[in-house]
């Protein structure tokens, strides 16, 4: 059996294809940069490791890297303060915070899912620490 010659204009994940939902997913998709960037919606700044708390399981690299890649999309903005000992503050830029809207409805949407999932017996899983954010909150 012979395999069939594979199309020149490339599959859906090509970087090449424009999918406005596939570029989202390239910037702020993979497991830490969401709850990051939903934590760093819940003040104005946020210091390195007041964030790291916040995200629980997250290690320094992996926060660190997640930082700089959302520092890098311009989504986060990153401010180091020459003092002793140094300080760092996290904020989101306003495209991070054009976001807001979409995370809480993907949070609502979450809700109801493990509500839906507790009820029906198929989920036994503790709450997490993240709530609403009272001025995105989905009406």
């Amino acid at each position: 059996m012979t395999k069939s010659p594979t199309s020149t204009t490339g599959g859906v994940y090509d970087d090449k294809i424009q999918c406005p939902i596939l570029h989202v997913f390239r910037r702020i998709g993979g497991k830490w940069k969401l709850p990051i960037l939903w934590h760093l919606a819940d003040q104005d700044t946020v210091r390195y490791n007041e964030l790291k708390r916040s995200v629980r399981g997250i290690t320094n690299m992996m926060l660190t890297k997640c930082l700089r890649e959302l520092e890098d999309y311009g989504l986060v903005i990153r401010r180091q303060y020459n003092e002793v000992p140094p300080r760092v503050e996290y904020s989101l830029t306003e495209r991070g915070k054009k976001l807001l809207p979409a995370l809480a409805e993907l949070y609502a949407w979450g809700r109801e899912q493990l509500d839906f999932e507790k009820e029906a017996g198929l989920l036994d899983a503790k709450a997490c620490a993240c709530e609403p954010h009272a001025e995105e909150a989905p009406k």
